[in-house]
Parts: C-alpha cells; sequence; structure tokens
C-alpha cells in the first residue's frame, strides 16, 4: 500500500545567502525522496538587494513564498495559521531563532498542538526561550549530548552537504581564477561578512596574509552588515604590501568555483564542512581567533564542535599562521588531507544520510500534541506577564 505524502510548511529563518537557509534548501529537496513536500516561507523584510537565497531556489526548481511578516507576533500567528491551512500542511518545520517564527508557530497553526511541529537550531547554544516539549533538531554534537534529557527529544542532524554537486571539479575553480584575475596560492573563505561570530576571524585571516612569507592570497566570498568596514581593512593591507592580498568579491548565489579555486579553506560551521567535500585541505576558525588544522588527529573533535570555538587566544595571528605554514610549504601534504576530507565528508554528513535523518524525525514529530502544547505555555505566560507589567510601569510615570 502506497503512503499518502505529508506536507511540511517550512519557515525560513532569513532569505539572504547563509549556512542555516541553504541547508534548509538542501534538506526540503532531500525529504521529498522519503515522502514529504515542502512548502518552503520566508518573511519579506529579510530579502537583500542582491543575490539571495531565491536564486539559489529558482537554480533548484524550488519555490520560496515570500510573505510580508508583521511585526506583531499575534498577527504573525494568524498569518502562518492561513499560510499552513491555505497549504494543508501536515508539520511545521522551523528553521533558526532569528526572528519570531517559532512562537508565531507555537500561537498559530501548532495551537493547541494542531499540528506537530519541530524547531532547528544551527547556532552553537541553544537559546533558554526555545520550547522544551517539540522535537528540536540541532547540528552539533556537543548540544546533543548537553540536550538528551529534553522532554520533546533532541536528534543531531549535522548541516549537510550535496556531495554529488560539491565535488572537484578543475575547470570551474580555473574558471573562477580568470574572471577575478587571480594568481599563485589562494586560500579562501565563504562566510556572511557580519560583526557576530565572523568578523574577527576575518580580521585575523587579512593579518596573517600580510605577515606571512609567501605571496598567497585572501579570497573572501560573501556580504553582511559589516562588509564595508572589512573592505577597507582588506585594501589597507593590500596598500601596505604593495599587491592584491585581499580580495572581496561579493556575494555569490553559487560559491562553488569560488572553493574549486582555493588551494587552502579557512571557515567554520557549515562552509568549513562544506570545504572539505570540495576536496581541499580546512584551518577551522572560532569566532575569537582560535585555529585548527583538519588533520587525522583533530576530526573528531572538530566535528563535535561543529567546526567552531568560541576560544580566545592572545596571539591569534601567530595561531593561524602556524597551521597555514605546513599547508602552503607542502602541496603533497594539502592533497592528503584532501582525501582525507572528502572521505571524511561522505561518512559524517552527507546530505543523503541526513535527509534521510530529518525524514525519520518528522515522521516521530506527529506524537505531538495538546498535553506537550499546553507543557511549554508556563515561559509564554510569564512573558505575557511581564509585557503587562511594563506597559503599566510607563502608564503610570
Amino acid at each position: 500500500m502506497r503512503v499518502a505524502r505529508q506536507r511540511v510548511l517550512v519557515h525560513l529563518n532569513s532569505l539572504e545567502l547563509g549556512g542555516t537557509q541553504l541547508n534548509a534548501l538542501d534538506l526540503a529537496r532531500e525529504v521529498a525522496n522519503h515522502g514529504f513536500e515542502s512548502v518552503l516561507i520566508g518573511d519579506s523584510k529579510t530579502l537583500p538587494s542582491g543575490p539571495s537565497l531565491l536564486d539559489v531556489a529558482r537554480k533548484h526548481g524550488t519555490r520560496i513564498h515570500v510573505y510580508d511578516a508583521s511585526d506583531s507576533m499575534v498577527v504573525r500567528a494568524r498569518q502562518l495559521d492561513r499560510l499552513a491551512q491555505e497549504h494543508s500542511v501536515d508539520i511545521v518545520h522551523v528553521y533558526g531563532t532569528w526572528d519570531s517564527g517559532a512562537r508565531s508557530t507555537y500561537w498559530g497553526p501548532a495551537r493547541f498542538g494542531r499540528r506537530p511541529w519541530l524547531q532547528t537550531v544551527y547556532e552553537m547554544e541553544v537559546h533558554p526561550t526555545v520550547k522544551c516539549h517539540m522535537p528540536l533538531v540541532i547540528g552539533t554534537e556537543y548540544l546533543r549530548d548537553e540536550l538528551q534529557a529534553r522532554p520533546g527529544g533532541t536528534v543531531l542532524v549535522r548541516p549537510p552537504v550535496d556531495m554529488a554537486a560539491d565535488r572537484p571539479c578543475t575547470r570551474a575553480g580555473n574558471r573562477f581564477r580568470h574572471e577575478q584575475r587571480l594568481s599563485g596560492l589562494l586560500i579562501g573563505v565563504v562566510s556572511r561578512l557580519d560583526p557576530v561570530m565572523k568578523a574577527v576571524p576575518i580580521e585575523v585571516a587579512m593579518q596573517t596574509v600580510e605577515q606571512l612569507n609567501v605571496e598567497a592570497t585572501l579570497v573572501v566570498v560573501g556580504t553582511g552588515r559589516d562588509a564595508t568596514r572589512l573592505e577597507r581593512l582588506g585594501d589597507a593591507v593590500n596598500h601596505r604590501v604593495g599587491r592584491r592580498a585581499v580580495v572581496f568579491v561579493g556575494a555569490m548565489a553559487d560559491p562553488r568555483p569560488a572553493y574549486q579555486a582555493a588551494d587552502i579553506m579557512l571557515g567554520m560551521g557549515g562552509s568549513a564542512a562544506r570545504s572539505l567535500a570540495f576536496h581541499k585541505p580546512l584551518v577551522v576558525q572560532g569566532e575569537s581567533g582560535w585555529s585548527c588544522r583538519f588533520d587525522e588527529s583533530s576530526a573528531a573533535m572538530l566535528a563535535r564542535n561543529s567546526y567552531w570555538s568560541s576560544t580566545v587566544v592572545t596571539d591569534a595571528v601567530g595561531m593561524l599562521a602556524s597551521q597555514l605554514q605546513p599547508l602552503i610549504d607542502r602541496q603533497e601534504y594539502r592533497a592528503r588531507l584532501g582525501d582525507f576530507g572528502r572521505r571524511f565528508a561522505e561518512e559524517t554528513f552527507g546530505l543523503t544520510a541526513m535527509g534521510q535523518r530529518l525524514a525519520e524525525t518528522y515522521r516521530a514529530a506527529g506524537r505531538y500534541g495538546v498535553l506537550d502544547w499546553a507543557s511549554d505555555i508556563g515561559p509564554e505566560l510569564r512573558s505575557v506577564v511581564r509585557k503587562v507589567v511594563g506597559h503599566r510601569g510607563q502608564d503610570a510615570r
């Protein structure tokens, strides 16, 4: 007997180009192989002026429904409820904690446990406001261990990499080098250019390239709120060394050619994982300047921490230079680590395996009901009381 397909309303955290959003697109396509049809929605206020998630989705033949999300949580809950009804969805899947998507889902399509819902948090910590009684998807192994006692369950679905699409291709890399007028040894970074988490490692990378005893070029792909400031710092480095040591190429809807062109990749989170699929040696960077070369001795630790660290170091530039220098000096070492990284990626976070795990989570989410919903109402009521008391205090003044 053929099982009917289920529909999932997938609430994207943003329509900008970013790791979590791209992961959501990949997983939505993959779970279709397991009987789940995804209806993707995103807030129009998150749509950037340049390349966006819509461009990536269009390339894959995937539609994203853009809606004008209200600033009022109550109104937005009604909006999501209407969208869930219009598309006859069975499950709601909220990505990220950047906006009120989770609260609006709780009070909208999932109200009174009418529909099961789940949330994916690919951040490096889970905020206390995240509900406890629905399934939670995380991408970091240590968070799964910390949250194993959650009533709603915690599932590890690592940020996936499409091993078929993300694979070595010399021709694409050479074309990127030609278009960007690049030659010699390239150190690549694909990242949002934001002040939170991302800016410090990029600054450290620029300072390191300036001090290296070799004419390597740092190529940065991406944009964000800190782009202008970081580009000015890059221009200053180029002026001091008298060459194009740092090159910003902006946002790319498809950054695969940049990965292909690099000899060495720097990164964290999903971008770091994707680098491994491209057969590239990788140095993982933390948000405060820490860095570590990905190899046989560090692979398990770095995967457990989702290729990230909050560790603060006293000499971030010196640390990164020491991680890079053996890779710069020895081409055969770069090739060996590239081989190892590709094998590790296939076994650890390939899209096929991660899509199957998410599909299993969708099936299990059907157990969510009114008692689970009611068990999470306490913090919501306390939030309402705090707002009412705050408004009364303002009125009294």
